[in-house]
């Protein structure tokens, strides 16, 4: 889990500096750290939507539903870098399944993190007091890795594999990077080189 934050960090020190920013300097600044968290936590929620309608229409365990995972960890290890959860904190990827878990459990588990997550932010700026609570953050960063992690077990998703998929995803966003990637030259057909 070292080398994915690891490569993450450069990733998003690329990304940001596409965009006339520097990452270090932007997730440690009180302000603009904010706003990453809620850039991050949207992209994360858009992520997790795209595998609930992957699993909807395929099921579990696709090609695509794997790599929809692999984005929803991009996002998850940039929340972490911010709010200060590092690798040694997660939980196992490795293990047997756990019975209760389905996907749509997990799922909503994930949901309820993002939502965590959001109210640990004064993002309703018509009520008074309130203003960013690390701690509630910090928790809904960890309920999120370990609904990641059972789904990764539902999805047969050791951590090797996660791993070698992981890398070949930031090897594509590096790319996409440098060539100057943008919504109207959006395409999923690099995604589709990635073995799983």
């Amino acid at each position: 889990m070292q080398e994915i934050f690891r490569l993450q960090w450069e990733l998003n020190i690329q990304t940001l500096a596409n965009a006339g920013k520097d990452f270090e300097s932007t997730i440690h600044h009180p302000e603009q750290s904010l706003v990453w968290i809620e850039n991050y936590r949207k992209a994360l929620s858009a992520e997790l939507a795209e595998l609930i309608r992957e699993v909807r229409d395929f099921g579990i365990g696709t090609q695509n539903g794997k790599v929809e995972v692999v984005d929803m960890l991009h996002f998850l290890v940039s929340l972490s870098q911010i709010v200060g959860v590092v690798p040694e904190d997660l939980p196992p990827f490795e293990g047997p399944t756990r019975n209760e878990a389905s996907f749509e459990t997990c799922a909503i588990r994930v949901f309820l993190g993002i939502d965590e997550l959001q109210n640990s932010l004064k993002w309703k700026w018509w009520a008074k007091g309130g203003g960013f609570k690390p701690d509630k953050a910090r928790s809904a960063i960890l309920s999120i890795w370990d609904a990641l992690a059972l789904i990764c077990t539902l999805f047969g998703l050791g951590f090797a594999e996660l791993k070698r998929i992981y890398i070949a995803k930031n090897r594509i966003n590096f790319d996409r990077q440098c060539s100057n990637y943008n919504e109207d030259t959006k395409t999923e057909a690099d995604n589709l080189s990635i073995k799983t």
